[in-house]
């Protein structure tokens, strides 16, 4: 089916075409800014119900997100008139599965998933993790390693 959210966002690159598709993505309840750079086989559960994405965020090839994931400013109540924000933005490294409910939020920097990576349903990840890590709780902690990739 075309009208999926995976389709959809591989359509940004297009001029007219790609502001329709985010226009779309939009109207299905998520909100993945065209600037948002989206690697091969990026995998979207539930057809990204409530995804929240910053619009300076990479994602890498074979990411796995989930459902009501948010990645963004954990310092969003500051008046972006009134300071200039430190975040660079995030980069979502290959194979990373951000779990369903997860928030991946940053104040400075680059906040940085490393590859293979996963945050745990429902975490608060407030800082970057290394590869194969698998983060949880609130706010996130180190809870194990991957050994199945």
């Amino acid at each position: 089916m075309l009208l999926k959210v995976n389709n959809l966002v591989k359509l940004y690159k297009y001029p007219v075409v790609g502001q329709a598709a985010y226009r779309i993505v939009q109207m299905m309840g998520a909100d993945i800014p065209r600037s948002v750079k989206i690697g091969n086989n990026v995998i979207f559960t539930h057809n990204a119900t409530g995804v929240v994405i910053h619009n300076s965020t990479i994602i890498e090839d074979d990411v796995k997100i989930y459902h009501g994931v948010t990645i963004g400013r954990a310092d969003s109540y500051k008046d972006k008139n009134k300071f200039k924000p430190e975040l660079e933005g995030f980069v979502i490294k290959r194979g990373a599965r951000i779990c369903a409910g997860a928030c991946v939020l940053g104040k400075k920097g680059i906040i940085e998933v490393g590859e293979d990576a996963v945050v745990a349903a429902n975490a608060v990840l407030l800082n970057s993790i290394g590869p194969k890590e698998i983060w949880g709780g609130v706010p996130a902690h180190l809870i194990g390693y991957r050994d199945d990739v």
